[in-house]
């Protein structure tokens, strides 16, 4: 239940019981009105912290369909990996020679 769904008459008259047992202060109805819906919210058995656990739940059920669980099989590099490494590796050392320019 969230706060569209308690009765604003029962908001005013837990307001009212809370502000009349603060010694009926002036200038602070908000602040009452808003401690009188949190009260009750907290009360009621269907807030919405009861609904919250149940998607948190929900979630940890499910995965995102761009996201499967993972297969827990180890990595294996591509077959052809040794090549491509001796392949960068001369790349690499012919890049960092000094290159002979005419000057």
């Amino acid at each position: 239940m969230g706060i569209a769904k308690i009765e604003s008459q029962a908001i005013r008259e837990l307001a009212y019981q809370l502000w009349e047992a603060d010694g009926r202060r002036d200038g602070c109805a908000e602040e009452y009105w808003l401690e009188a819906e949190r009260r009750l919210i907290a009360a009621s058995p269907h807030t919405h912290a009861s609904s919250s656990s149940a998607v948190d739940e929900s979630a940890t059920q499910s995965f995102p369909a761009s996201d499967p669980p993972a297969s827990h099989i180890p990595d294996q590099p591509p077959a052809n990996a040794d090549a491509k490494w001796a392949a960068a590796e001369k790349a690499q050392k012919k890049s960092s020679r000094p290159s002979r320019s005419a000057h």
